[in-house]
């Protein structure tokens, strides 16, 4: 587990929606965009490899039998990026926000729960710095085993996903 970065505090109902993590990484990227324009580009990431790796995932995720996946299809704007608690988009839903954090439950499904949080700061040059953090905690056996094949897919995709919403 990579941890939490320093400095960076979560809220209790974040902490308390996931209890112990058994993964935890962080990527941080440079922008221009406020949160709400870098989340909707971060949704909507799809070139042509990412949409393969999720199809070459789909018989794994049967066999596991693991339940979500992601819309390829669907167009998201700013104005589409849920800010309510419980709220949903794609496979995440809303368990806090508020401006420059939002923090969105996914895959809580039977084999392991996954937070993402992203976390918008100012920079000195009128931009801004995004940190987008994932936590996952095992529910049981496929958790790790499902993990430990997607890892490294994993960390390509969420760094693809936040350098292409820069």
């Amino acid at each position: 587990m990579t941890g939490i970065p320093p400095g960076l505090t979560l809220p209790a109902e974040i902490l308390g929606a996931a209890g112990k993590y058994d993964y935890v990484d962080h990527f941080a990227v440079e922008s221009g965009k406020e949160i709400r324009h870098f989340l909707a580009d971060f949704f909507m990431y799809r070139p042509g490899w990412l949409r393969a790796l999720f199809l070459l995932r789909k018989p794994l995720a049967l066999a596991l039998g693991i339940k979500h996946s992601l819309q390829a299809d669907r167009l998201i704007t700013p104005g589409d990026i849920p800010f309510v608690l419980g709220e949903s988009l794609l496979v995440f839903r809303v368990v806090a926000a508020e401006d420059g954090r939002y923090w969105a439950g996914a895959a809580d499904d039977v084999h392991l729960f996954a937070l993402l949080a992203i976390v918008c700061e100012r920079t000195g040059q009128g931009g801004y710095r995004h940190r987008v953090m994932t936590f996952v905690r095992y529910k049981n056996w496929r958790g790790p085993f499902y993990f430990l094949l997607i890892r490294p897919f994993h960390t390509l995709v969420v760094k693809a996903m936040a350098e292409g919403a820069r």
